[in-house]
Formats: C-alpha cells, sequence, structure tokens
C-alpha cells in the first residue's frame, strides 16, 4: 500500500467520525424557559389543590400586609370557584355531558375542576410597584399590584423585595393559609449593606422563629382562604 493509498484512507477515516459531530436547533425543553425567565424576573408559585375537591367550592385570595409593628391592612381580592357541577345545567345539556363525557370528574358528577392555583411574580416595571398575577385553572388570570417601600436606614433609596413560597401543612375551611411571603430587604447598618437571610420555604412553624419576621421593615403574605 502506497503513502497516498494510506493518506487517502486516514481522510475518509476522519471525515466518517465528523459526520456523528453535529449540533442541531431542538425545542426549548419547559426547564430551559423557565431558568431563561427567573433569570429576568419572573417567578411563579403553583400549589395543588385538587385533593380538595369534595370539601371546597371556591376561596378568596387574601394579602396582608406588614410591618415591624404588625399587620397594617388585609385585602380580600378575588373569589375564584373551584368547581362547577353537572347538576348546575339543565336536564339537556346535562344528557350531552354525559354523553361525550365532557365533564373533568364524570363520577363526582364535577363538570369543570380547577386542580391548581398560581401567583405569578414579573419583572419589576417601577422601584415602587411589584406587579402579581393570581390564577386558577379553569379560570382567567387576575393582576394585582404590590405597593413597596424603601429600606430604611439604607444611604440611599433603594427597593428591594424577595419572595419566599410556603409549604401548607394543614388545612381548614375558612382559615387563612398563607402561600408566599413577600418581603423587604433591611439594612445592616454594621455590614454597611443590605441583607435578606432565612429559609428558601416557610410552613407556619418556621414562621415563628424565622429572621425574616425579626427584620424585614416591610412585607406581604399572600395566602388563600377556602370555602365550601
Amino acid at each position: 500500500m502506497n503513502k497516498k493509498t494510506i493518506i487517502t484512507i486516514l481522510l475518509a477515516l476522519v471525515a466518517m467520525a465528523g459526520q456523528g459531530q453535529t449540533i442541531k436547533r431542538v425545542e426549548v425543553s419547559l426547564e430551559d424557559f423557565m431558568e431563561h425567565m427567573a433569570m429576568y424576573g419572573y417567578e411563579v408559585f403553583t400549589y395543588d389543590i385538587s385533593s380538595l375537591r369534595d370539601s371546597v367550592s371556591g376561596f378568596t385570595i387574601v394579602i396582608r400586609e406588614y410591618n415591624q409593628q404588625g399587620m397594617i391592612d388585609e385585602k380580600k381580592l378575588y373569589g375564584f370557584r373551584t368547581k362547577t357541577m353537572i347538576s348546575d345545567f339543565n336536564e339537556q345539556d346535562q344528557k350531552s355531558i354525559y354523553e361525550e363525557k365532557d365533564g373533568d370528574d364524570m363520577e363526582r358528577g364535577i363538570y369543570r375542576l380547577s386542580k391548581s392555583l398560581s401567583i405569578g411574580f414579573s419583572p419589576i416595571q417601577s422601584d415602587s410597584i411589584e406587579t402579581i398575577t393570581l390564577r386558577s385553572s379553569r379560570n382567567d388570570a387576575s393582576p394585582w399590584e404590590l405597593m413597596l417601600k424603601p429600606i430604611p436606614g439604607a444611604p440611599q433609596t433603594i427597593y428591594r423585595y424577595q419572595r419566599v413560597p410556603y409549604q401548607p401543612t394543614s388545612f381548614s375551611l375558612a382559615t387563612f393559609i398563607p402561600l408566599v411571603f413577600y418581603g423587604s430587604f433591611w439594612w445592616d447598618e454594621q455590614a454597611k449593606g443590605w441583607r435578606f437571610c432565612g429559609d428558601t420555604e416557610l410552613t407556619e412553624e418556621k414562621a415563628k422563629t424565622s429572621e425574616y419576621f425579626k427584620y424585614c421593615p416591610h412585607y406581604y403574605i399572600i395566602g388563600a382562604v377556602f370555602h365550601k
């Protein structure tokens, strides 16, 4: 085998090896999308409420506002219906629903069922206003504005808040259930900087000793009250 033939074979082998090394565009995964959106200030906290289908028919979003002295305001916002029964329709419509098996839970006679509720945050458009979106599956989304306050004691006017989700550990009808803590950073005079230190997730038990409630000068707790 001469030198020219050997070189030709080697070039062919290199070309074959390179055929498997390609870069191609693929569909964006949900994980990639969510990470990208989070980088720009979007964040959503979603709660599964499907297990409440037999005990509740709706809920009201409630936002409580606090400062270091305690709660200073409470707003009862949007009411969401969690289910619509097939029996709510007239006889002819009920017949059509059963024939087409169009209900979300035919065994329980439920036509439409909201299985989750979400609290979404968007990038702050104004230094002093945060817009949140409240949504329940099978319902339209509703926006709400939270008024922010500058960090007291800081050398310049600055607004900076953080979101911390709750993990509910108990459930009761007609009782406020906290879902998201939204609190201001605080000024650390000794460190000459602002801080926000504490748990990445709260429970009612953790909230009793959390530094957030000890140091946050201003915060909101967004929650829900479920009803029969």
